[in-house]
């Protein structure tokens, strides 16, 4: 068990509702907006059911802390800085990605910090096609190169 990155690839459009309630709940309702989850039943049956919307990988701490540092939110309007980290509990990012990659923790469980992360799109684009499967040479799904890609998203 361990922790797994979302990345929504493919926004909400023309999905059922089903679907729809499945990204909401994985906290990638929109296109580029990524999240970390915890790698239980529940979430890969999430996960299965928007296979054709995301990508998913395992994440490990460096880039856990790449992602809080570059692109973490204390609010929706206020990047995570080193007042927000104060406040709760933290002296850098780096403690809280080891805090969640040691205690298999959700970014909610998180006070005050935003549960995903809004992302633009990959320097160079994509080199797969974004409308299959990675086992059918596309992007989406459970994708071993995700890290790659979302490095390059920052």
């Amino acid at each position: 068990m361990g922790l797994l990155l979302v990345v929504n690839l493919h926004g909400a459009i023309n999905s059922s509702s089903a679907v729809r309630d499945a990204l909401q709940q994985l906290k990638v309702k929109r296109k580029f907006s990524a999240s970390v989850v915890g790698d239980d039943s529940p979430t890969l049956g999430m996960l299965k059911l928007c296979k054709d919307y995301v990508a998913w990988s395992p994440v490990d701490a460096q880039l856990l802390t790449e992602l809080l540092e570059k692109k973490g939110m204390a609010s929706t309007t206020r990047p995570l800085d080193a007042d927000a980290l104060k406040k709760m509990g933290f002296k850098k990012a780096g403690d809280i990605a080891q805090k969640m990659v040691k205690e298999q923790m959700r970014m909610s469980a998180v006070d005050g910090l935003v549960p995903y992360f809004r992302l633009p799109p990959p320097k160079g684009g994509f080199k797969r096609s974004l409308r299959r499967q990675y086992t059918e040479k596309g992007t989406l799904g459970a994708n071993p190169n995700l890290q790659e890609i979302v490095r390059r998203m920052l």
